[in-house]
């Protein structure tokens, strides 16, 4: 009867270390867990902050387009019919859609590059001229971004439209 008691007693002690083994594991989990889910709300604060501060400089990027737009003037070379058609085309499909400025601002500009390169010299070089140049030096967006006091999403668009 005593050699019984002592394995119950022994029994019982392993299954309390057994417990506080799991339980200090679930702990552990519980922790780390917080731990992620602090992690992702810092993740979606930056993504959101990075989001919004996108946002602000396509706001200012399409503000100074419409500017510009309003601004210039029809170039006086126009460019082949082929290409008349084709922007004409553009243009009327984009008319319908509110995001259409990106689209006409890129149809001017080809057709203000397609004057000659004796008026572009003449013209002083704005900031999508300046940007290409330094594109062409071999420097970053981030470095060109900087170089003209501008955002690096607006540089991308620039070059990407210029």
């Amino acid at each position: 009867m005593g050699i019984v008691l002592a394995i119950l007693f022994i029994l019982q002690i392993i299954s309390f270390m057994i417990i506080t083994l799991l339980y200090m594991k679930i702990a552990k989990f519980n922790n780390l867990e917080k731990k992620q889910q602090k992690l992702m709300q810092e993740m979606d604060q930056s993504v959101m902050a990075y989001l919004v501060e996108i946002k602000e400089e396509n706001d200012r990027l399409i503000e100074q387009l419409n500017g510009r737009m309003d601004s210039k003037r029809e170039p006086e070379a126009s460019p082949s019919s082929v290409f008349k058609a084709e922007s004409a085309a553009i243009q009327e499909k984009n008319l319908q859609k509110p995001h259409s400025v990106p689209v006409n601002f890129a149809i001017r500009s080809y057709q203000e590059s397609a004057a000659t390169t004796d008026q572009q010299e003449m013209k002083p070089l704005d900031d999508r001229d300046k940007a290409k140049q330094l594109r062409a030096q071999g420097k970053s967006v981030q470095e060109i971004a900087k170089e003209l006091g501008k955002g690096q999403t607006e540089i991308e668009l620039l070059l990407k439209f210029g």
